[in-house]
């Protein structure tokens, strides 16, 4: 463990002190790929065979292809960009030959795709090793390609044509223009009647229109006054012959006299 915290640090210093270069500044798209080619040099050998480096690629430029008016073909319009995040692609050099023997410079190539996340366009690329020290400075490559048609044709929206609407014929012999039949019949029927269909459960139930024995009781009941209670009548009558006593005194004292 602490020979290799020793070689990752002797790493480092000889990383610092190196250089690298891109051996072509453009590369063509082959099957979704670009293959690129670099030659890199150390101020001396590194302890480990086989280094692991980060190519850092930022996008500078995109080729975009669009559809435009006035325009059969697609167009290729170069927008610049700024402040891109960088794709960053993690890789091992080789710095040794089949031997094993450990050189300081290296010729090393690899791919980039589409499924990478790349496209047409300009980029600048910056070499770093795995501790974060950059080696050398940035180099600016173009990955030669067609994008992805865009669309950037206005929207024109026009109304239907006099071809579109058929002649009627009135009786008369001259035709009128009448718009185009719908196809589908409207499901609301036109004359404005709705025929009830099926059977529904009555609201009230039909034992309600029956009477119960109660109210059958009270209907056959004799008819009458009903309203005085017996004792009521019997003291009213009292009251009457209070002054027919009193007559009866009367004419007896009158005859005694």
């Amino acid at each position: 463990m602490i020979a290799m915290f020793l070689a990752v640090a002797l790493f480092a210093r000889d990383a610092s002190a190196g250089t690298w270069k891109l051996k072509s500044t453009e590369a063509s798209e082959v099957a979704g790929a670009w293959h690129l080619y670099v030659k890199i040099e150390l101020s001396s050998a590194p302890t480990l065979a086989h280094v692991p480096m980060k190519f850092m690629f930022v996008k500078t430029m995109v080729y975009e292809r669009a559809l435009v008016d006035g325009q059969k073909d697609p167009v290729v319009n170069r927008i610049a960009l700024q402040n891109q995040m960088p794709q960053m692609l993690s890789l091992d050099v080789d710095f040794a030959d089949g031997t094993g023997k450990v050189f300081k410079g290296t010729n090393f190539d690899f791919g980039v795709t589409r499924q990478l996340g790349f496209e047409a366009g300009e980029y600048k690329v910056q070499l770093r090793g795995a501790d974060g020290v950059d080696v050398g400075g940035p180099q600016s490559v173009t990955l030669k390609g067609e994008n992805p048609v865009v669309d950037r044709r206005s929207m024109v929206f026009s109304a239907k044509s006099s071809k579109d609407v058929k002649k009627v014929d009135d009786g008369t012999g001259a035709a009128k223009n009448a718009a185009p039949k719908n196809d589908t019949e409207s499901a609301v029927p036109q004359n404005g009647d709705v025929a009830p269909v099926g059977t529904a459960t009555s609201f009230i139930p039909a034992d309600a229109y029956q009477k119960t024995e109660e109210e059958e009781a009270v209907h056959d009941r004799p008819k009458g006054c009903g309203c005085q209670l017996p004792s009521t009548r019997a003291s009213s009558l009292s009251w009457l012959a209070v002054p027919a006593l009193a007559g009866l005194v009367l004419v007896r004292r009158r005859k005694r006299a």
